[in-house]
């Protein structure tokens, strides 16, 4: 969208922003090639950079245990908007489930852009259970 066209933070800080990939026996990657694809192309497009990433565990299930839920990858962007265009289009092409979601920080407020059956949902407010810090 037009809002979006020049995204970036304040004092030329890099932006961080995370990528959450739900967990199926298809998504599953235990060599993390995943990862090393992704920061291998935004370090070609200049765009930004893997910096670390790990499961991301879902609610409790009646028997107290918590299972990971997701993959989370935590990436950094000198410019946040060309880290989404590059993420928007590499994602798909990666074999990423419905439900992938992209959280990132815009005008203070924590967004996400998420997969859906209609495609990319942009800069929606992450669900009341998805609080920082719950991630």
């Amino acid at each position: 969208t037009s809002t979006r066209a020049a995204l970036s933070t304040p004092d030329d800080r890099p932006a961080f922003l995370f990528v959450k990939i739900p967990l199926t026996r298809r998504t599953v990657d235990p060599l993390h090639q995943r990862e090393d694809r992704i920061d291998q192309a935004l370090r070609a497009r200049g765009v930004g950079m893997v910096i670390g990433w790990g499961d991301s565990l879902g609610a409790a299930r009646t028997d107290g245990k918590r299972i990971a839920e997701f993959i989370r990858i935590d990436i950094t962007a000198p410019v946040l908007n060309d880290a989404l265009v590059a993420l928007h289009a590499l994602l798909p092409e990666l074999d990423t489930p419905m439900g992938t979601q992209i959280h990132y920080t815009l005008d203070g407020q924590h967004r996400m852009d998420v997969v859906t059956e209609l495609g990319w949902q942009l800069a929606v407010p992450p669900p009341a259970t998805d609080q920082p810090g719950r991630r």
